[in-house]
C-alpha cells in the first residue's frame, strides 16, 4: 500500500486502486465525489485529510447529523494517528467559550454545518489554518442550507465533497458543484472498472399487496373530500392539475400574495387549500401505511384541535373513523397488510440484520411494537426531536442502538429517515422499504445499507392501485435520469464530469 502520510494508519485500511485514485485528486483539487454507498467515502476523505494537514493545519469534517459526526469522529480517531484530544466533536450544547478553545487547539474537528456556520466568527484568527473542510452528503450544499455559506467562509480552503447521490436534476448538481466551488467531480458506479470488483450486488424485489376492501372504502371517501376542496379552490381562478400535494403548497404563494394586493376573498382559499393539504396527508396514510398508522393520525389530528377541527368533524370524517376503528380490530392482513407482509419476510428470510424503513415514525413505533410482540430483537431507530407523544431518542441513545445493531445483539432496526445517511451497519444484509419513496436520493441511501459484504436483499413494498406506485417509479425515472447525467459527462467513459470542470 503507499505510504500516504505519516499520520494515516495505513496497516489499518485495505488497498483499492479507485480509492487511491480519487483521493490523490481530492488533495489537488476541490473535488465532488460521487460514489455508491459501502464503498469507503470517508476513507477517501481521511486518506486525503491526512495528507493535507500532515505538516500542519487544520481540518473542518462535516456532517448533517450528530449521529453521522459521532460516527466521523469515531473513524478518524481509529484511522489518524494523533492525541485524542486533537480530534474533537462540536455540537451546539458545548459552551461558545468552550467551542473557541477547541477550534483553537483541535487539528480535526467534528461537526454539523450548523454549528461551524454560527461560530464563523470564531475562526477569524485562525481561518487560514483550516486547509480541508470536508462536506458529507453533499447533496444537501443547495438554497439555504448551511453547507452553502460554510463553503463561503473558507473558500480558500481545500473542498472536498462526498455523495452517494446528487439528484437527478441538472440544474440541482450545477448548483451543488457551484455552491461548493467545485473544479473536479470524481464518479463511480456498479459499473466502473476499478469498482465492479468490491460491488457484492443488491437484489431489489418489489412487493405488491392488494388494498384491503375496506381500506378501499377510506380512501375513496377521502378522494371525494379532497376533490371538494380542490373545486372550490379551482372557484378562484387557480389552476390545479395534478391534484399533488407539491403543486397544493405551491398555491401559498399566489394566493398570499392576492390577499397583499387586497383581495381579501382570498382568506377562503387559504382556508381550502390548507383543508386539502390535511386531507390529502390522511389520503396517504390511508393509501401507503395502513389502518393502525392511519387511525393513530387521526387521533393526534383530533387531538391538536388546530387547523384540522373543521375536517375532522366533518360527517364523512367520523364515517372513517369509525370504519377505521372497527378495521384496527381486525387481523394485520386485512387491516394493515404491510406489517403481515413485513413479519411474513422476516420470518421466512435466513438474515443476519435487517432494516426496515419507514417515512413516519407514528408506523415506525407502531411497526417496532408490533415486531416485538412477535417475538422480533427489534428496536426503532428515529430522531431527536419529540413531537406530539412521541418522545425523541438523544444522541447516547441512538449510539447504543447502533452499537447494539452492529454487534447483533439487536437483529432487526426500524428507521426512519435518520437512519438513512451514512448509517454504518456493514452487515445488514436485509432491506425493507416499509413504502417507496420519490426521492431517488433517499432511495439510493436505503438500498445502500445493505449489499457491503456479500449479496443483499431489497423488498420494497407498495399497495396496489395507490401513490405508492407512483412513488415508486417515480424514483426509478429519477435515479435513471441522474445516471445519464453523470454519464454524459464521464471523461473516457469513467471519471470526470468534464462539462463542469471550467466554472471555476
Amino acid at each position: 500500500m503507499p505510504k500516504y502520510s505519516e499520520l494515516l494508519r495505513d496497516d489499518l485500511i485495505e488497498f483499492r486502486e479507485y480509492q487511491d485514485n480519487i483521493a490523490l485528486k481530492a488533495v489537488e483539487k476541490n473535488t465532488l465525489i460521487v460514489i455508491p454507498t459501502a464503498l469507503g467515502k470517508t476513507i477517501i476523505a481521511i486518506i486525503a485529510l491526512s495528507m493535507l494537514i500532515e505538516d500542519g493545519g487544520k481540518c473542518i469534517f462535516l456532517a448533517p447529523t450528530r449521529p453521522l459526526v459521532h460516527q466521523h469522529a469515531a473513524n478518524i480517531r481509529k484511522f489518524i494517528n494523533l492525541p485524542e484530544e486533537s480530534i474533537v466533536e462540536v455540537t451546539g450544547e458545548i459552551k461558545k467559550s468552550v467551542r473557541k478553545n477547541l477550534y483553537h487547539s483541535a487539528r480535526v474537528i467534528v461537526s454539523t454545518p450548523q454549528v461551524i456556520n454560527n461560530d464563523s466568527s470564531l475562526f477569524y484568527d485562525i481561518k487560514n489554518e483550516v486547509r480541508v473542510v470536508i462536506f458529507d452528503e453533499a447533496h444537501r450544499a443547495i438554497g439555504n442550507y448551511s453547507y452553502v455559506e460554510v463553503a463561503n467562509v473558507f473558500a480558500d480552503s481545500r473542498i472536498i465533497a462526498t455523495t452517494a447521490s446528487p439528484g437527478g436534476d441538472r440544474a440541482k448538481i450545477d448548483q451543488i458543484i457551484k455552491n461548493l466551488r467545485i473544479v473536479e467531480l470524481e464518479i463511480r458506479d456498479e459499473n466502473s472498472p476499478d469498482v465492479i470488483s468490491y460491488i457484492k450486488g443488491i437484489d431489489v424485489e418489489q412487493v405488491k399487496i392488494p388494498t384491503p376492501p375496506g381500506v378501499v372504502e377510506i380512501i375513496e371517501i377521502l378522494k371525494e373530500m379532497l376533490d371538494e376542496m380542490i373545486k372550490k379552490l379551482e372557484s378562484f381562478s387557480l389552476r390545479i392539475q395534478g391534484h399533488s400535494r407539491k403543486e397544493l403548497i405551491n398555491l401559498g404563494d399566489f394566493i398570499f400574495s392576492q390577499i397583499k394586493r387586497g383581495n381579501k376573498y382570498f382568506y377562503s382559499a387559504v382556508r381550502f387549500r390548507t383543508y386539502a393539504i390535511i386531507i390529502d396527508y390522511l389520503l396517504e396514510f390511508a393509501e401507503t401505511q395502513g389502518v393502525l398508522p392511519f387511525y393513530a393520525y387521526l387521533q393526534d389530528m383530533k387531538n391538536e384541535k388546530s387547523k384540522a377541527k373543521k375536517i375532522v368533524s366533518d360527517s364523512r370524517m367520523l364515517l372513517i373513523e369509525k370504519k377505521a376503528e372497527k378495521l384496527s380490530l381486525q387481523p394485520l392482513e386485512v387491516q394493515t397488510p404491510k406489517i403481515s407482509k413485513i413479519i411474513e419476510i422476516l420470518r421466512d428470510r435466513n438474515y443476519e440484520k435487517a432494516i426496515v424503513f419507514c417515512h413516519y415514525r407514528i408506523t415506525a413505533n407502531i411497526l417496532s411494537d408490533t415486531l416485538k410482540k412477535e417475538g422480533f430483537s427489534c428496536e426503532k431507530f428515529i430522531g431527536q426531536s419529540s413531537r406530539k407523544d412521541s418522545k425523541g431518542m438523544n444522541q447516547k441513545e441512538q449510539v447504543s442502538i447502533l452499537q447494539q445493531f452492529r454487534e447483533g445483539q439487536v437483529k432487526v432496526l426500524v428507521a426512519t429517515q435518520v437512519g438513512e445517511e451514512g448509517l454504518d451497519v456493514p452487515s445488514a444484509d436485509t432491506v425493507i422499504f416499509y413504502e417507496p419513496v420519490a426521492s431517488e436520493v433517499r432511495s439510493i441511501q436505503r438500498r445502500g445499507r445493505t449489499g457491503r459484504f456479500g449479496k443483499g436483499k431489497v423488498y420494497v413494498l407498495t399497495m396496489e392501485n395507490t401513490r405508492d406506485f407512483s412513488y415508486y417509479y417515480s424514483a426509478g425515472r429519477k435515479e435513471k435520469k441522474m445516471k445519464n447525467i453523470l454519464r454524459d459527462g464521464k471523461k473516457n467513459g469513467q471519471t470526470t464530469f468534464d462539462s463542469f470542470q471550467k466554472q471555476e
